[in-house]
């Protein structure tokens, strides 16, 4: 099969999370050919997730990697989708960070006067208006994030896929993955390469085994509150985050033994233990939900070609972060297999070489 030809075949896309949602967005965009296989994402950490964007982290308040990227252009994509879709994804939200002690406090104010913070942290809104509602003993902080309906994303992708004949609802079988010089052959389907979004799942892919993945659960509860009104996120620890009318998300708690995908009644007490030093409300527990987030060792996305088999492409671990990155690097990739363009070292899944056999 000579180049031309093989070039007018279309990307087989294995999953679709937020990684293979964001991945078909910018295929489309790029007027590249591609099929989707995707059970359902029934386990996807992504369909889970509150899709909260923060870009300020940690005990020592520091901005997330790349923010300066990734905010803008997550939010111009989404907002794309917005407007393409009809649809309504992304809400501007002002996350409430309450500080553990006195020295959380300070060291809050020492970064609202670094270079580079004022855009993320406001030091106007006064969030007293929640003291009734969450205990603060310790005073709290404001940042400037936002929140995406990564639900109405995907299923939306998925819908207008499905419309154009394009998914494929199946488990995808390794077995049944067969390498050609320059393409790649799956059942039916003859394609130019093929391309695994699968999340946490890619650890059972034999094709990219060798990745240091360090997976953890997470489990949250969906509650609703009806004393509570805020459009605000609020963060103690852990994540309080509004969703419709009095429902809020949260969690998630952080397990790495138990990599299963179902709901616990140890993390379900150990979410409602949390809830006691940081609500005051009564509140119902609507759901209980749990998904393994896709982390690797360095956390760090993977994106690129199989180091052995060109015809085999990666884009996966996104991790905590996939709201805000996964647009950006799903371009990327794109870029990287249609116009040639490099990928960063820091990204690239060959950084992980391949163990020798002995």
């Amino acid at each position: 099969m000579t180049e031309a030809t093989v070039e007018k075949l279309p990307y087989l896309v294995v999953g679709q999370g937020i990684a293979g949602t964001m991945l078909c967005w910018f295929l489309k965009k790029s007027n590249q050919p591609f099929i989707v296989i995707d059970n359902e994402h029934k386990s996807a950490a992504s369909m889970i997730a509150a899709g909260i964007i923060n870009p300020i982290t940690g005990r020592r308040f520091v901005k997330s990697w790349m923010i300066e990227e990734f905010l803008p252009f997550a939010k111009e994509t989404y907002q794309e989708m917005e407007r393409t879709f009809g649809i309504d994804v992304w809400t501007d939200r002002k996350i409430i960070r309450f500080f553990a002690n006195n020295a959380e406090g300070n060291n809050w104010l020492a970064k609202t006067t670094w270079d580079g913070y004022g855009a993320y942290l406001d030091t106007t809104k006064n969030a007293d208006y929640l003291t009734p509602f969450i205990f603060d003993k310790a005073g709290q902080g404001t940042v400037n994030g936002a929140q995406v309906d990564l639900g109405t994303v995907i299923s939306t992708v998925q819908k207008q896929l499905q419309q154009e004949g394009l998914l494929i609802n199946q488990q995808f079988d390794y077995q049944q993955l067969v390498l050609k010089e320059n393409r790649v052959v799956y059942q039916n389907i003859i394609a130019r390469k093929v391309i695994f979004c699968e999340g946490y799942a890619a650890c059972r892919n034999p094709y990219f085994a060798h990745l240091p993945y360090e997976s953890a659960k997470g489990e949250a509860l969906i509650l609703r509150i009806p004393n509570l009104v805020t459009d605000d996120i609020i963060k103690k620890h852990f994540f309080l985050v509004p969703l419709e009318k009095d429902l809020f998300w949260f969690g998630a708690n952080y397990e790495w033994d138990d990599l299963s995908e179902v709901p616990t009644q140890t993390g379900k007490e150990y979410l409602i233990e949390q809830l006691k030093g940081i609500l005051k409300l009564d509140y119902e527990i609507v759901h209980h939900v749990a998904a393994v987030r896709p982390v690797l060792k360095d956390r760090r996305p993977a994106l690129g070609l199989h180091p052995t088999y060109p015809q085999i492409a990666l884009l996966n671990g996104m991790g905590t972060k996939g709201t805000s990155i996964a647009p950006y690097w799903a371009k990327q990739l794109v870029d990287f297999l249609v116009n040639r363009q490099p990928l960063s070292s820091e990204v690239a899944v060959s950084r992980f070489p391949i163990p020798s056999m002995v």
